[in-house]
C-alpha cells in the first residue's frame, strides 16, 4: 500500500487524535507521526499507530484504538494501489 505523505497529513488532521488541530494549530501538526507511520512496514497494525502517539506524545491513551483504526481504514481506502 502506498499513501501520499500529504494525504496522510489530511487524514491525521481529519482524525485529530490529541485534538491540536480542534485548538487552532496548523492541519500539518502531525507530519511527525505522520513520517513515523510512513517508515512502518506494510499496512500498520493499530497497536503500531497508537505507539506513534503514545511515543510521540508521552501519553498512551492519546490515540484511541477506534481512531487508530479509522486512520488505518482512510489509509487503505484513499491509497494508490
Amino acid at each position: 500500500m502506498a499513501i501520499a505523505r500529504d494525504e496522510l497529513i489530511r487524514i491525521l488532521a481529519e482524525a485529530d487524535p490529541a485534538g491540536l488541530v480542534a485548538r487552532g494549530a496548523a492541519r500539518d501538526e502531525y507530519a511527525d507521526e505522520v513520517d513515523a507511520i510512513l517508515s512502518l512496514q506494510g499496512v500498520p497494525q493499530l497497536t503500531e499507530i497508537t505507539n506513534v502517539f503514545a511515543v510521540s506524545f508521552s501519553e498512551p491513551g492519546v490515540c484511541t484504538r477506534d481512531t487508530a483504526r479509522w486512520i488505518a481504514e482512510q489509509m487503505v481506502a484513499r491509497s494508490s494501489r
